[in-house]
């Protein structure tokens, strides 16, 4: 949907489209001359002017169409190279608000527990202090605690709500959407090479491009080819003459194309060194994502492998243990913070995992 949708994907499609179109360009010949002449000092044997009737056509070099060709084909690759990037970063943002959206929408349901725990908690905690079993400061902490947790759901909400709208932005659909639960909420780690990335297919064609033009800015010492054809009649007689021209056009005054060849050949040095710097900063960024990856992994291991199975643990014995009196309100308030705190911590982490490896998966600087 969002590759049908998208307008600024569908704008690179119509570059692709017009630097296709302009590539037959490259076969451009000059206006043909048709022409008609009179000129009395132009006579016949019998002394009458000739009436001349022309037809006249100037050719570039043939090997310049060719090298002109060739230019535009390699500007139709860059266009090309241009929309896969464009489509590769229509893929990044679509991946990014997805996962981010999965992420919230599971951070919401954690909080709606702990909003509909800490509510019920609440209204013990005052009845208790109606029955005059606990103290004022246990009543008032307990509506303290679930009017921050319900703070903390409605911002949960929000976040949901915004990262759906980065999806429907970014697809740019009217219609709503029902997006269905991710079975994995962590994002799989494609296998990265820099060589087949279209940002690096951008700059090598670059490259080329500037060769092309190189050689075409060379193709212009070459000479222009003029071809004539006419016939000349007089007005007294039935007799045809007839005549033909090849002529060369030869730059002798080339001063402004040696500095169009020069500039040219500097072109192409920019676009090799900015293809080298790119290659560096980009090696480097992986480098440096992978590492992120690598931390985020480790602290992601120890949810998955332990924190999970202690959350869970601590969120059931500290109710059984506060339902049998065996711990007090507070301690009873710090379990339940610790249970959900590490399962909230999980979730953020899982949040710059997912980024990391969405960036990683779609690297570009």
């Amino acid at each position: 949907m969002a590759m049908e949708n998208n307008a600024g994907l569908a704008a690179s499609t119509l570059e692709v489209e017009k630097s296709d179109a302009l590539v037959a360009t490259a076969y451009n010949f000059d206006k043909t001359q048709v022409y008609y002449q009179f000129d009395e000092n132009n006579l016949t044997l019998s002394d009458t002017p000739l009436r001349v009737f022309g037809i006249q056509q100037d050719f570039r070099f043939p090997t310049v169409y060719f090298s002109e060709k060739r230019l535009n084909d390699a500007k139709l690759n860059l266009s090309e190279n241009s929309y896969e990037i464009q489509k590769k970063g229509l893929e990044r943002r679509l991946t990014t608000a997805y996962y981010n959206f999965q992420v919230a929408r599971e951070k919401e349901r954690v909080y709606k527990r702990l909003d509909s725990m800490y509510a019920n908690f609440a209204t013990v905690a005052a009845r208790r202090f109606e029955l005059g079993e606990t103290n004022y400061l246990e009543k008032i902490t307990a509506a303290s605690k679930q009017k921050q947790v319900h703070i903390a759901y409605g911002a949960s909400q929000k976040e949901v709500d915004m990262t759906y709208a980065d999806i429907l932005r970014t697809i740019q659909t009217k219609d709503s959407l029902v997006i269905a639960d991710e079975p994995m909420l962590k994002v799989a780690l494609t296998d990265m090479v820099i060589g087949n990335s279209p940002e690096i297919d951008y700059y090598q064609n670059q490259i080329a491009v500037t060769q092309a033009e190189k050689r075409f800015e060379k193709q212009q010492l070459l000479p222009d080819i003029g071809v004539e054809y006419f016939q000349g009649t007089t007005a007294n007689t039935n007799e045809r003459l007839s005549g033909y021209q090849l002529g060369l056009k030869i730059p002798l005054l080339f001063v402004g194309t040696s500095s169009r060849i020069k500039a040219a050949r500097i072109s192409e040095d920019i676009a090799i060194t900015q293809s080298k710097e790119y290659a560096v900063q980009l090696n480097a960024k992986l480098q440096n994502l992978q590492t992120e990856l690598s931390q985020l992994q480790a602290t992601l291991d120890y949810y998955e492998n332990e924190g999970a199975r202690l959350s869970e643990e601590i969120l059931k014995t500290a109710q059984g243990s506060f339902r049998n009196g065996e711990i007090d309100f507070y301690q009873y308030i710090q379990s339940l913070e610790s249970a959900y705190e590490i399962t909230l911590d999980y979730l953020d982490n899982l949040k710059l995992y997912n980024q990391t490896a969405i960036a990683i998966n779609f690297l570009t600087l």
